[in-house]
């Protein structure tokens, strides 16, 4: 399971306030929720997908805040928990989840979504210095909740750290009657360890909601310059699918000394080796989200007419 480090946290109540005033009107701390604040520092990092883990870093910070302004017991959830625990998730949330005793009056805060408490003991977990759901837990709950593609998201995060399928039926039969069992029922069947980002677990949902056959993730290509793998793909039908992110063809992208030519000189010999072994990669990137249907038509294009044809979108699975 990922480290996962949270940014320090100061509070007003714990400070002279005009001094915090001056502090935030100079950008010396950022304002992360009412009656809290972050050094900019804190925030930022740097390397790939640096605005997306900025990000994350504010909706840590919110949870590390709440933490120590809620004066009620409470648990961590929900993507919060997610976050918590390091799972990937397709957003970071702009609400904190938490679970507590009781419902929040009408004068609760914006940014909190808190839910009534209906927790066993060992629903109850640990994540970095939090109390939070269990992994187990979170990922039902998300499944359960949040659209199909986040929970799946989340799902195939929480499999690669080790979590075992089953053990998320259990909780989802221990809790049965709760709304939204059916959803994360599909989520949990269709979720997959070899998902190595949120991206490939987008372009997977959308070949899912398709109805078309479950790719194979990291799937292995034995060419002559020995054994590649690419994102998913269908071996019975010779194709692989790869998502091009852009950080790894940007100066110091993925690591400080990162060369974007070297990267691109390997990935064409790659690519090579495969086309060789007679595997067709289609090339898929963030902005094919704007086209959905035509990136349908270009990967189906591969695939025997008679399947497609045959295919039926997935009800259980809408739109992204």
């Amino acid at each position: 399971m990922e480290d996962v480090e949270i940014p320090k946290v100061a509070l007003t109540l714990e400070q002279d306030r005009n001094t915090v005033a001056t502090a935030a009107r100079r950008g010396d701390v950022v304002r992360i929720r009412r009656g809290a604040y972050c050094a900019p520092g804190d925030l930022r990092v740097d390397g790939a997908a640096r605005a997306l883990r900025e990000d994350r870093n504010r909706a840590l910070a919110r949870v590390r805040a709440l933490d120590a302004q809620i004066r009620a017991e409470h648990v961590f959830s929900h993507v919060s928990a997610a976050l918590l625990h390091g799972c990937r998730v397709w957003r970071n949330p702009r609400e904190t989840h938490v679970y507590q005793h009781y419902r929040a009056s009408g004068h609760a805060s914006a940014d909190v979504r808190r839910h009534s408490w209906t927790l066993a003991a060992d629903d109850v977990a640990d994540a970095a210095g939090l109390p939070v759901t269990t992994l187990e837990r979170t990922v039902v709950d998300c499944a359960r909740t949040m659209h199909p593609l986040e929970g799946l998201v989340i799902a195939d995060s929480a499999l690669a750290m080790g979590t075992e399928r089953e053990a998320l039926f259990d909780v989802l039969e221990a809790g049965a009657g709760h709304r939204g069992a059916r959803r994360a029922r599909l989520v949990i069947e269709l979720a997959d360890a070899g998902a190595q980002s949120a991206w490939e677990t987008w372009v997977r949902y959308e070949l899912l909601r398709l109805g078309l056959p479950r790719p194979t993730t990291q799937m292995p290509v034995e060419t002559d310059r020995g054994c590649f793998h690419t994102d998913l793909g269908y071996e019975r039908w010779a194709l692989g699918i790869e998502f091009d992110g852009q950080v790894k063809y940007r100066p110091d992208g993925v690591r400080p000394g990162h060369d974007p030519a070297q990267e691109y000189l390997r990935e064409k010999a790659r690519a090579a080796a495969i086309r060789r072994a007679g595997v067709t990669i289609e090339h898929v990137t963030a902005t094919d989200k704007r086209d959905v249907p035509a990136l349908a038509t270009r990967l189906t294009r591969h695939l025997p007419p008679d399947l497609v044809r045959a295919a039926r979108p997935n009800p259980g699975l809408p739109p992204t």
